[in-house]
């Protein structure tokens, strides 16, 4: 899981049967990896988040590394 500045993360509450939204305003490392500053769209606060699995980002441009995308592995061929 990965995700950069603007995307947005969509985290199942548990305890609220719900979900919450949350914007990327930063990341500790530049690969996209967690953890990841976050300012949530129902307060306006701003927190640490580690996702769970239950969670979902939405990439806000495109995705990289591509998450769904089967990777294509070339090797040469002696003939």
């Amino acid at each position: 899981m990965y995700a950069f500045k603007g995307d947005r993360i969509h985290v199942h509450d548990q305890h609220a049967d719900g979900t919450r939204d949350a914007v990327v305003i930063s990341g500790d490392y530049s690969d996209g990896r967690p953890p990841y500053w976050v300012r949530w769209t129902d307060t306006g606060q701003e927190d640490l988040l580690y996702p769970s699995p239950d969670d979902f980002i939405a990439h806000a441009g495109p995705a990289y590394p591509l998450e769904d995308e089967p990777r294509l592995v070339v090797a040469p061929v002696l003939v």
